[in-house]
């Protein structure tokens, strides 16, 4: 059973710590496909971003992986601010085990884009993407 759920980034902080390739796991063979994952839309080949999630109001963090399509290796300076857009988190259960996966539309680092000075995640990315385009 899979449970999506879009999640609101704005009170949260991601801290960039590594990039790695996306294999799909085939339940049937048991194995890991031998050739890197692509998203099935774009074409883009799908990455595991790994970066600690920071709640700002409650003082809490954890490490977490996004799988992200890109064109190019998503990369950051360690411990860089970064940013997903699209981001949403999928709650399973099979065979009694459960879990969560996270899944983001894109990837940036924050360094790279024009100061968004206290604004929400998302209204920061409409920001940049408007000035990058005007």
């Amino acid at each position: 059973m899979l449970s999506t759920k879009p999640i609101d980034a704005s009170q949260l902080t991601f801290r960039y710590s590594g990039t790695g390739e996306h294999y799909e796991y085939d339940r049937d063979t048991e194995k890991r496909a031998k050739d890197q994952t692509r998203h099935k839309d774009t074409g883009y080949l799908l990455w595991k971003v790994r970066c600690v999630a920071v709640y700002r109001a409650g003082g809490e963090h954890g490490e977490i992986t996004v799988t992200v399509p890109a064109k190019d290796i998503p990369t950051a300076d360690f411990d860089a601010e970064i940013m997903f857009s699209g981001l949403v988190v999928k709650d399973w259960s099979i065979n009694g085990n459960q879990g969560q996966t996270w899944h983001a539309e894109s990837f940036a680092a924050l360094d790279a884009m024009p100061s968004r000075a206290s604004t929400p995640a998302s209204a920061g990315a409409k920001k940049a993407a408007a000035a990058d385009s005007g």
